[in-house]
């Protein structure tokens, strides 16, 4: 059974006509496009086509076809193309944003389905904190495809609260056991940030070149670091002897493989971009619980701190560009409460001297009087 013709009804260049829904019929830089209306009212057609015809951008057909997947992909290109050094994190909310929307076309993805990937990533132990790292990368996601105008509109990404004291430390003991449990390599990159609280992208991404192992400074140059600056630090004693030994191994396996290693930490020649699951084994082998790579870096603040390290140095050594990012580093923690609490008492103590000698004081004070009271009645 064939559909029912209506005579087309004009607006302006356009048409629609019913078949059996209105569609809508008008050029785009000048070439005629057919669209559906999806409705049978014709007044509501024809404010479609009016809508269309004054907004270009919402009339091509081509536009909100965009997938996730295409999102993702300029996403990344953006992190590359302003060489962000924190591109491994980006991979992962890709990873695990595709695995959950991957080949949805973007505009379809709507409020609830987001607080459903709220809902299920906190039920897998992520904090608030992680949740929003991927919730902002969707974010960034739609606003990188709305500027370049594959897609009309985006959904709401609501963000969760997020707890931003820090918490986690590791004490020496800490640091050795689990340094124990890791390749030679990591456990040098751990004990670097133990020591100057430096970011695991600044150590994964450290050049050979930039290792002096004659002076024993490295050199993490202008634009490198997260916070674009340049640092100059000089190697401990214990330090400079790894690396020198680092340095050894790699030049007998560019000997034996006849290739250049650009990198210092490496996996035969590679650079290591990840060594999560083995700093997991390590700590639970180490039997100290679950602790983040990033912990180092508040411990060497920490100690930093516990070593009277002037704050505009311990700033310049780990980076911090602002006392106030700096100071959210910098918690006391129970070991330096507790030598709060005996200097206190310390400072208690040599109080309670004070009755006892005022006690002195007064009774010294009191003999004299009487003397000088005895010699006026003898004149």
């Amino acid at each position: 059974m064939g559909y029912l013709y209506h005579p087309k009804v004009k607006r302006k260049d356009g048409t629609i006509y019913q078949d059996p829904v209105w569609w809508a019929k008008f050029y785009l830089d000048g070439r005629p496009v057919r669209r559906s209306t999806k409705t049978r009212k014709k007044g509501v057609a024809a404010r479609q086509l009016k809508h269309w015809e004054g907004n270009p951008r919402d009339a091509d057909p081509k536009t909100d076809r965009a997938t996730l997947d295409e999102l993702t992909q300029d996403y990344l290109d953006d992190y590359r193309i302003n060489n962000r050094k924190s591109i491994g994190q980006a991979e992962d909310y890709v990873n695990r944003l595709l695995k959950t929307w991957g080949g949805r076309p973007a505009v379809t993805i709507t409020v609830s389905e987001i607080r459903q990937y709220i809902k299920e990533m906190q039920a897998e132990g992520y904090a608030n904190a992680t949740v929003n790292r991927h919730l902002t990368a969707l974010k960034r996601m739609f606003n990188l495809a709305m500027q370049a105008e594959k897609i009309t509109r985006r959904p709401h990404i609501p963000m969760l609260k997020e707890n931003n004291v820090r918490k986690g430390f590791l004490g020496d003991l800490e640091h050795l056991a689990v340094t124990e449990h890791l390749p030679y390599m990591l456990g040098v990159v751990a004990e670097t940030a133990y020591t100057y609280g430096w970011r695991r992208e600044e150590l994964l991404t450290l050049q050979r070149t930039q290792v002096d192992l004659v002076e024993g400074i490295i050199h993490l140059d202008t634009g490198t670091t997260k916070n674009q600056e340049g640092r100059e630090i000089r190697l401990t004693a214990s330090l400079w002897e790894k690396y020198k030994r680092l340095e050894v191994e790699t030049r007998a396996l560019e000997i034996k493989t006849g290739s250049t290693i650009l990198w210092t930490f490496h996996r035969k020649g590679k650079r290591v971009k990840d060594f999560r699951k083995a700093w997991k084994n390590a700590c639970e082998k180490a039997k100290i619980g679950h602790r983040l790579f990033h912990d180092y870096r508040r411990s060497a603040i920490r100690n930093m701190e516990r070593a009277r390290v002037p704050r505009s140095t311990a700033m310049k050594v780990s980076g911090h560009r602002t006392e106030s990012v700096y100071r959210r580093y910098a918690v006391v923690d129970q070991e330096m409460m507790d030598d709060a609490t005996k200097r206190i008492e310390r400072r208690a103590g040599q109080t309670a001297l004070v009755p006892k000698q005022l006690s002195l004081l007064r009774a010294n004070s009191g003999q004299t009087s009487t003397k000088h009271g005895d010699g006026e009645d003898s004149n």
